[in-house]
């Protein structure tokens, strides 16, 4: 138990710091133990990643219940987007969980089905008071969780704070406003984000070393 304690601790730190993208061995490295008791306490790195972010689904499960909680639906709205990306700003391995569907993140998988009505209502409220256009729907707030990680990714070592200020501007273009014109297009089904999330999945996956 003491060494999977010490296992999970150092992939916990490398997922930090480096994404999924890390062997078994290299993990075992970090923790400074042989690769023999790596594979005595997990036989692949999916093992690890469900063990590691196990509980990261029931805080995001907070998040939502936080934001519904706002008496305000604007503000509801704008805690459940900041709070989210704030959650998953310092670990790169989480955020691959949240926007993709990595091996080992079954848990995530069912979150996202578990939350999805509380986020709904999120939207459906701020609709109503007239303070989200009309024509945003679930998936275009994933999507906004998509773009505002890629200026967090793109800024990273320059100003590791420059998502906040694109969130705020991604807020104000989400805001009703009189004479609008429509947003172009459609937004994605929830099937085709799936499958956006496994493709990405996919293609982040190819060039991985056994382990």
């Amino acid at each position: 138990m003491e060494n999977q304690a010490r296992l999970l601790a150092a992939a916990r730190e490398v997922f930090v710091e480096r994404g999924l993208n890390v062997t078994l061995d290299e993990i075992a490295q970090h923790a400074g133990v042989g690769v023999a008791t790596m594979y005595r306490n997990f036989s692949s790195r999916s093992e690890v990643v469900e063990a590691v972010y196990r509980d990261r689904a029931e805080q995001l499960d907070r998040i939502v219940d936080e934001a519904l909680a706002q008496e305000d639906s604007w503000d509801g709205l704008v805690t459940y987007l900041e709070r989210m990306n704030a959650f998953i700003d310092a670990d790169r391995g989480l955020r691959a969980v949240v926007m993709t569907t990595p091996e080992g993140a079954e848990d995530f998988a069912a979150g996202r089905v578990r939350r999805s009505p509380g986020v709904e209502r999120l939207i459906a409220r701020a609709k109503q008071d007239g303070y989200l256009r009309p024509d945003v729907e679930r998936s275009d707030l994933f999507l906004v969780d998509v773009m505002v990680d890629a200026v967090r990714d793109y800024t990273a070592n320059v100003d590791a704070e420059q998502w906040r200020r694109c969130m705020v501007v991604v807020l104000e273009g989400l805001r009703a406003r009189p004479g609008q014109a429509p947003l172009p297009g459609r937004a994605l089904s929830r099937d085709e984000v799936a499958a956006a999330m496994r493709d990405v999945g996919r293609r982040r996956a190819i060039g991985r070393r056994p382990g």
